[in-house]
């Protein structure tokens, strides 16, 4: 009653007031409330609710009754704010102490500028919301389109994690289904600091173009977005964590080294692997368990346990793991459940599976139920969580639920608890990410979760989730395009990202046939494991090809000792990194940044994809291009300079796809120019054909470059067959499921062509095929990559004092491109002048000298400012206040340090600590090794010291 009778004398104060200048709205048009405004449009209905001062929820409908749906992604419970209304004829205003909102009360469309009227962004003035009605999967919905307008030399970022390699989404467009190598969030981020988070679960496009720009929705009963603003992009984030979650932190040793690959294979394997990285005295935090623990049996796919004739105790082998090694183990976990499990039965007689096959011939769980996220939990705390397993990889969060391309996939379910798959297409990795967080905290409130998965969605951070980027191919393309795929996705709001390193394909999709033995691939390599020390996580995996440090040489040799050195330094780096952690949690940080949203004012960093901060002081410049030995050590993809269609047109060869395995139905015949061939995972498949069964004909001629032996090399996962000349040379009809590489050699003229038929057929796996061969000309070279250094290009921006060197200590002004020289053992890292940097001593695992002494080094040339932090590294206390922190600061016109009073206590606290200063300059307070001789060395005991250098 006293609501109404509120809303009542409200509007009636907003018609007085809009009488007053000779306007009216039609009161049945327009509401008010503690912490909205509704408005009635010509067609549909606008809702706008105030959620704090900086951050706006838009409601659009193509109804007239807004009915917004429980959110999955949004949490918070916003607290009543403050507002004013306005009214003219045509528009409202609504005013919060920092923000201004516009609504046009004929089109609907919302602006937001500051202060002082300056428009921050805005809608599409013209038309802003458009809902076209559609059935999905039989369900009565709209596709709707959110046409949006952005200012011209404006930046964003963010929406997940993709592999196409910009930067920046401006001019692009992207697609967001989950899959592989690809995950979705759907938030932006703009260097006019302001994000838009998209509530919304269904297939999205994003596309910006001079004509237009819009985001479209497949299934929308609503456009619900929220508009987060802020001073800087940091404030923006945390505006998107606010409403979505905030970031756990990990334990200590979750930001240390992970050793993992496909696959360990005994108990003995794990303890072994785990002995000789103590042995040989190379940091290591945790050990990784990839599938089939459990046996190689597919009916028991998942079966939360291992099995007892390779893993005969499993408890104890996590125990020396803790107590004798002082490592971690993770464990590989699915969401499909074979039919001879446990969970299996139990999610069975609930209805809780999917009906599809998963091509382990299991079923996948329906997540989207939290009954089925219970039992889920039980099972794994049952037979893993119980035995000491202290971190859970949740493979295929996609999910995958059939073979196919994964919209497909996922849509082949139909329905869930919630809702239809087209309308929940996204969210899946959200909800069983919550099953194992939700449960583990429940089953332990004190032990820190620690989740490693393959997709994300919005809000997956309060889960204490961290994305990988899937199962990547080795090249030196894709290690570049990591780095702004990692980027954009931490910019979405979730701040923990890593990657495979090294690739996860090596020897049969990649490059690099010999895998570890080949000096190409231990290059590639070593590039990758520098960059891979500077992500949030610090994991290296992948398969068909050993990954240890040792593998790739012994002691002294280049490619094992540049390994060692990142390694070490990572671990020295940890104070500055758990630092870091607790900023991220506490302050809604971000640790793996993007130059924009440090330097937001230079638009020439917008599209820099392949350079970024690791916090606030280290500038990273990973080396992503070869130096010495290349992809092309053992063989090369035949260049489309090569190949000639069968009608003549050089530069193209003709491609045939069929749906069926025995050339059945021709659905698709064209000219392709792109280099012969390399199909992976059925990316490249029109949409037309079936991809669960189908065949492929690839023909055409190619030209030899000189006289001599060629070698080519065909790699296929099904049934082949290569003729060239008429002649069948290799017959892999047989083949059906087994990884393949056939090799034949033939002596050729120069100047040659040679026509070529390629026949494949899908029978069993997954569709991929690589051609590549070698010619005379490619003789492999040999190189000392200590000795032949190439380099690398690198723009500082323009910041106060300038950038000093890492590895030299030099300083150098900002504002310009600069080459560094990059042997194989170094990548350029820049610190910020006005930077504090603490680093720790040498370790072997993250807590093994955590109250040593703190190396602190001064980069002087601004004033600079850091707080340490610390806790007792593996339990939830920090949630209750149970930690310490130390505020240190330099003045630069006073030249003179302060290390504040420690505020704060934790058990086990030390109540003295050693600090060595060390003010960084040419060759004094450089690169990864402790520094034999401090400016000065001070045992701080929790009390303020000053001191002036």
């Amino acid at each position: 009653m006293s609501s109404m009778f509120y809303r009542l004398i409200t509007i009636a104060a907003i018609i007085l007031q809009t009488a007053s200048s000779g306007l009216t709205y039609s009161q049945d048009r327009f509401e008010k409330n503690d912490s909205s405004v509704t408005v009635l449009l010509p067609k549909g209905g606008l809702q706008i609710v105030i959620c704090s001062d900086k951050i706006i929820r838009i409601l659009h409908s193509p109804e007239k009754t807004l009915l917004p749906p429980k959110s999955l992604s949004v949490t918070a419970r916003w607290k009543r704010v403050p507002f004013e209304v306005s009214l003219t004829k045509n528009s409202a205003t609504i005013k919060t102490k920092k923000l201004h909102i516009k609504a046009d009360l004929r089109s609907g469309s919302v602006s937001f500028s500051d202060l002082l009227g300056n428009i921050i962004f805005s809608e599409n003035p013209v038309s802003a919301a458009v809902f076209t009605p559609a059935v999905m999967l039989g369900e009565h919905t709209f596709n709707a389109q959110l046409n949006l307008s952005f200012s011209p030399k404006e930046g964003v970022y963010g929406l997940g994690q993709f592999q196409d390699g910009f930067m920046n989404f401006r001019g692009h467009e992207e697609t967001l289904v989950q899959e592989n190598t690809k995950a979705v969030v759907p938030f932006l981020l703009s260097t006019k600091k302001y994000g838009l988070i998209f509530d919304n679960y269904s297939k999205i496009r994003f596309k910006d173009r001079s004509d237009s720009s819009y985001i479209w929705f497949e299934v929308a009963d609503n456009i619900d977005y929220y508009f987060a603003s802020g001073d800087d992009m940091d404030e923006v984030i945390q505006g998107c964590r606010l409403a979505t979650g905030q970031a756990p932190m990990y334990s200590r040793w979750a930001y240390g080294y992970f050793q993992s690959k496909e696959r360990y294979t005994t108990q003995s394997e794990i303890l072994n692997t785990a002995r000789k990285f103590r042995e040989l005295n190379i940091p290591l935090d945790c050990i990784v368990q990839d599938w089939q623990y459990w046996g190689d049996n597919n009916e028991y796919w998942n079966a939360m346990r291992f099995d007892s004739t390779r893993y005969p105790d499993p408890s104890r082998m996590i125990d020396s793991l803790h107590k004798e090694y002082h490592a971690r183990l993770m464990v590989s976990i699915w969401p499909v459940a074979g039919r001879k499990t446990d969970l299996y039965n139990e999610l069975n007689k609930k209805g809780l599976l999917f009906k599809p096959y998963h091509w382990t011939d299991g079923h996948t769980y329906d997540a989207y139920s939290p009954l089925a996220r219970r039992i889920y939990w039980n099972a794994i705390n049952k037979g893993l969580f119980s035995l000491g397993v202290d971190a859970f990889w949740m493979d295929a969060t996609e999910p995958e639920i059939i073979l196919a391309p994964n919209e497909r996939s996922l849509k082949a379910a139909v329905r869930n608890t919630l809702g239809t798959m087209a309308r929940y297409l996204n969210p899946y990795s959200l909800l069983t990410t919550k099953a194992v967080y939700e449960g583990q905290r429940a089953s332990d409130p004190k032990k820190r979760v620690y989740i490693l998965t393959r997709s994300a969605f919005l809000g997956q951070q309060r889960n204490a989730a961290t994305t990988w980027s899937g199962d990547i191919v080795a090249g030196w393309l894709v290690l570049r395009n990591q780095i702004p795929a990692g980027l954009n996705f931490c910019m979405t709001g979730i701040p923990y990202w890593t990657n495979d390193i090294g690739g996860f394909h090596v020897r049969r999709y990649g490059a690099f046939p010999g895998g570890v033995d080949n000096p190409g691939y231990r290059e590639l390599y070593v590039r990758w494991f520098e960059f891979g020390a500077f992500n949030p996580i610090f994991r290296s995996h992948g398969t068909d090809t050993p990954r240890e440090p040792w593998n790739f040489g012994k002691p002294g040799s280049w490619a094992y000792d540049a390994l060692l050195k990142y390694d070490r330094l990572r671990y020295r780096l940890m104070p500055y990194i758990y630092s870091l952690a607790w900023k991220v949690t506490h302050s809604g940080y971000t640790m793996m940044r993007a130059l924009p949203m440090d330097f937001p004012e230079d638009t020439t960093l917008y599209t820099i994809g392949d350079q970024f901060m690791f916090g606030p002081s280290i500038m990273v410049n990973p080396v992503t291009e070869h130096m010495y030995y290349g992809e092309g050590y053992e063989n090369r993809l035949i260049p489309s300079s090569c190949l000639r269609s069968p009608w003549g047109l050089e530069g193209f060869y003709r491609a045939e796809y069929f749906n069926g395995v025995n050339f059945d139905t021709l659905k698709v015949d064209s000219l392709q120019s792109a280099t012969l061939f390399d199909l992976y995972l059925g990316q490249d498949l029109p949409p037309q054909v079936n991809w669960e069964r189908n065949s492929i004909r690839w023909t055409g001629s190619f030209k030899t470059l000189s006289a001599g032996e060629y070698e080519f090399w065909l790699t296929s996962d099904d049934a082949v067959r290569f003729y060239m000349d008429g002649k069948e040379i290799i017959d892999g009809w047989n083949n059906k499921g087994i990884d393949t590489t056939y090799r034949i050699k033939m002596p050729m003229e120069a100047g040659s062509w040679h026509s070529f038929k390629i026949e494949y057929a899908r029978m069993a796996n997954a569709t991929k095929l690589r051609l590549a061969w070698r010619t005379p000309g490619m003789v492999p070279k040999q190189f000392d990559p200590l000795k032949e250094n190439g380099s690398r290009e690198v723009y500082l921006p323009d910041v106060p004092g300038g950038w000093y060197d890492f590895w030299t200590g030099e300083r150098t002004q900002g504002g310009k491109t600069l080459k560094r020289e990059v042997p194989i053992d170094i990548i350029p890292l820049y610190i910020k002048a006005g930077s504090i940097f603490p680093m720790g001593p040498a370790e072997q695992y993250a807590s093994e000298k955590v109250r040593g002494p703190i190396e602190l080094r001064i980069y002087t040339g601004a004033d600079a400012s850091f707080d340490l932090y610390d806790d007792e590294g593996d339990n939830y206390n920090y949630e209750k206040g149970t930690y310490s922190v130390i505020p240190i600061r330099w003045n630069e016109k006073d030249q003179e340090l302060t290390i504040g009073k420690r505020e704060g206590t934790f058990p086990g606290m030390p109540e003295k600590m050693t600090f060595n200063i060390i003010w960084v300059n040419k060759n004094h307070g450089t690169g990864g090794d402790e520094s034999s001789k401090p400016d000065r060395s001070l045992n701080y005991n929790g009390q303020p010291i000053e001191l002036s250098r």
